[in-house]
């Protein structure tokens, strides 16, 4: 296992961060949310009845820290495959609150892959916030944790995801930071592919836009395809843009690299007025989430 170094643990203590990436193996890697740690288990492995006493040990020697419940999961190839995750030590812990800095979320470990947020869009989040956007569109919203961040800075959103289950997450996202939805938040439970088109002929626009989409999704008896569908949402997506405004992309499809998202990016804006740049991933997670920040200038 390649651990975070003290120093990193020390930064994530010193800001309140408590949900945030252990360790990265040849196999798999560990993830503390809040007191507790996820075991994402790859390959051939077979999921193991108990904690690896050289886990537990290392955390404590390295850390000082002891966790009060462990969890495995094991890898999955696509969504078929998923499953929750089990329980090695401790009790089930269920929902609670994480922190990263001053910003809390609800988790649930045990969800596995519907732990309720990604630590890769870490910093993504801290650079949303920081912007300070009046108006914000999140689609593929997931649990609403970029839609937290601006509403915090003060601005107001449209969170867009097809699962009213996620979104019902992100909501209590908003609660446990202190954030009235009946503020300027607007909740929809919808396709995607099918708001953008109604947004453009309302006239809407948006100083900021995460696009945050999975690699293959279905809503509404309609397939979702990142190869296929994500250059024409981004063409799509930009026109909704005030100027000045900005643009998140961001894919956790494996083949791509950040040279192939910008490229894809850059030729779906073809004669569009912007500037583009690479997102963040926190550099203690590998082969994490790759994205584009892309402001339109006029």
């Amino acid at each position: 296992m390649h651990w975070i170094t003290e120093r990193q643990w020390k930064e994530f203590e010193e800001e309140g961060t408590d949900v945030h990436r252990l360790a990265t193996g040849e196999s798999g890697w560990l993830d503390r949310y809040g007191e507790h740690v996820l075991w994402s288990l790859g390959g051939r492995d077979r999921l193991p009845p108990t904690p690896p006493p050289e886990m537990i040990t290392q955390l404590a020697e390295r850390f000082g820290f002891v966790a009060q419940g462990w969890l495995v999961r094991k890898l999955a190839r696509d969504a078929s495959e998923q499953s929750p995750a089990s329980i090695l030590g401790g009790q089930d812990p269920g929902g609670f609150s994480v922190r990263e800095g001053a910003v809390h979320y609800r988790v649930e470990p045990s969800g596995g892959y519907s732990s309720g947020i990604f630590m890769d869009q870490r910093l993504n989040r801290k650079w949303v916030k920081g912007l300070a956007a009046p108006r914000m569109l999140n689609l593929f919203a997931y649990t609403c944790s970029f839609s937290v961040c601006v509403a915090l800075a003060g601005g107001r959103t449209l969170s867009v995801d097809a699962s009213k289950r996620s979104l019902a997450r992100g909501k209590e996202n908003f609660s446990c930071n202190g954030l009235s939805i009946e503020e300027g938040h607007r909740f929809l439970a919808d396709d995607v592919m099918k708001v953008v088109p109604r947004l453009t002929k309302r006239g809407e626009r948006f100083d900021l836009i995460v696009l945050d989409p999975p690699t293959f999704g279905r809503a509404a008896g309609r397939v979702f395809q990142v190869r296929r569908d994500l250059p024409g949402l981004v063409r799509d997506t930009f026109a909704l843009l005030s100027p000045g405004g900005w643009l998140l992309v961001s894919s956790n499809l494996g083949e791509w690299s950040f040279s192939s998202l910008r490229r894809i990016c850059h030729d779906a804006l073809e004669g569009g007025d912007f500037f583009l740049s690479t997102g963040e991933c926190p550099p203690e997670i590998s082969g994490g989430a790759i994205s584009c920040r892309i402001r339109r200038t006029t």
